[in-house]
């Protein structure tokens, strides 16, 4: 057998149950069953299927079809450039949380005062991670409430880093010490019902890094709550979100004491990432 004709059994499989992008995760998954790139992949169609790989591919259809994530099949997923493992403790990085690192680091790049950095809600650890490697000089931490998920960060603290993150096992910023100059999170925002659905198609990613609350705001705005106690003079606190979202936590922000408040877009054009700077006043007379 071909690598082209197991490649459209595979895209047929995959078709047929449903998945939303057939020829793409055939593409990844018989990649990864042939331990080579896409683009070697794709110049080998021709070639006869060399010894092995049918029956690792058709193992990671099985499992795609099933509704496990292509990212949890390869035990891996590239964000910011980098090469992150995953696996079922964590969420999967989307691409549209690389604008929220491309808003940190444009506001460490504007203000060379601005060192210390947390990440709360770290998951795999690819926010904080990928500021640290893109900005080495920055005091980087972490934090999450899944002891789980912190094990997944720190092994990929070791690999890309060379060694560890600080970082805390915290409900939030409850058990973090400290104070910053940024606090950055891509919290949990899917509304509860959202969350129940997804699990009905048998979504794998764990709940506890998806459910936002009723609303899908809970932990934002905990965070924007809790955060101006522990900025200081200045700091910014910037967050990722659902587009709808946005206005309710902007004038969350406004009212907590974030006077300089910046939004931007993702990848789609629509509304991701908003970022305010705690009033310096707001600080002084410790209004919140």
């Amino acid at each position: 057998m071909t690598v082209r004709s197991l490649l459209t059994q595979g895209y047929d499989t995959l078709f047929f149950a449903e998945v939303q992008t057939p020829f793409l995760d055939a593409v990844v998954l018989m990649a990864h069953a042939m331990e080579t790139t896409k683009e070697k992949l794709l110049a080998s169609l021709p070639d006869e299927m060399p010894s092995g790989v049918e029956t690792r591919f058709r193992a990671s259809l099985d499992l795609r079809c099933s509704g496990v994530p292509v990212s949890y099949i390869r035990r891996s997923k590239e964000f910011f450039g980098l090469d992150f493992c995953v696996d079922e403790r964590v969420l999967v990085p989307r691409p549209d949380t690389e604008v929220l690192v491309e808003k940190i680091l444009q506001l460490a790049h504007a203000d060379p005062r601005l060192r210390r950095v947390h990440d709360a809600c770290t998951g795999s650890g690819c926010i904080g991670i990928a500021v640290k490697r893109s900005a080495p000089g920055l005091d980087v931490s972490a934090s999450d409430i899944s002891a789980p998920a912190l094990e997944v960060a720190a092994l990929n603290s070791d690999r890309l880093l060379g060694g560890a993150l600080p970082a805390f096992r915290s409900d939030l910023l409850d058990s973090v010490p400290g104070s910053f100059d940024l606090i950055a999170s891509n919290p949990p925002y899917l509304r509860d019902d959202e969350v129940a659905d997804l699990r009905k198609l048998g979504w794998r990613e764990p709940e506890l890094a998806l459910a936002g609350g009723r609303d899908g705001t809970a932990l934002a705005e905990r965070l924007i709550r809790t955060a101006p106690s522990r900025l200081n003079s200045g700091g910014w606190l910037v967050l990722e979100a659902a587009p709808l979202q946005i206005t309710r936590l902007f004038a969350f922000m406004d009212q907590a004491g974030f006077h300089t408040i910046d939004v931007e877009k993702d990848l789609a054009g629509s509304d991701r990432v908003i970022a305010g700077r705690l009033d310096i006043a707001t600080k002084v007379i410790g209004h919140v």
